[in-house]
């Protein structure tokens, strides 16, 4: 009896895994390179000849038509050279046990002060004057901060008469206790 020799098929497979293996290497290769490759350069095609890209269109001036008027920016007026000073509130609300108030105001200001009124159903519940603080371009008030005992709950009308340099000026705000 004749002993029959069995092929050994692992080698196919092991070619196989390589041949893949090598081909998933050149294509992870290739867009590696394609993804961090310097824009700046010419494109080259496979067969190393650079590629001619198609010229671009030039669009032909006519000396005959009228320029465009140039645009000029507008910022408003200079909010240091109005008759009235103005401003916002730019913060209203209660911090801990203290109703925080925080006042911006438009104009440069070096020296003047700030008469804190809180309102509320028409009566004044509440008076303080702090005085104003110079910043690098508008001023603010130097800060209210109220303590919460004997202000009460409910909707609250802030005004802030401003005083300063010859000027005067109201910031209206409210808040909420």
């Amino acid at each position: 009896m004749a002993k029959k020799h069995k092929k050994n098929k692992k080698w196919i497979a092991r070619l196989v895994f390589l041949l893949l293996f090598i081909a998933a290497a050149v294509v992870a290769y290739l867009v590696w390179d394609n993804y961090f490759r310097d824009k700046k350069t010419e494109p080259v095609s496979e067969q190393g000849e650079e590629q001619v890209e198609p010229e671009k269109k030039v669009d032909v001036v006519d000396e005959t038509a009228p320029e465009k008027p140039k645009v000029v920016q507008y910022d408003g007026e200079n909010p240091n050279d109005a008759a009235e000073l103005s401003g916002a509130v730019t913060y209203a609300g209660v911090v801990g046990d203290n109703l925080m108030i925080r006042v911006n105001i438009d104009q440069y200001l070096e020296d003047g002060e700030c008469t804190l009124a809180l309102l509320r159903g028409g009566n004044t519940i509440y008076n303080s004057v702090v005085r104003i603080v110079d910043n690098v371009t508008t001023a603010t008030c130097g800060g209210f901060d109220i303590p919460l005992a004997g202000l009460g709950n409910g909707k609250t009308d802030i005004v802030i008469n401003l005083s300063a340099g010859g000027k005067t000026g109201v910031i209206r705000g409210e808040a909420e206790i």
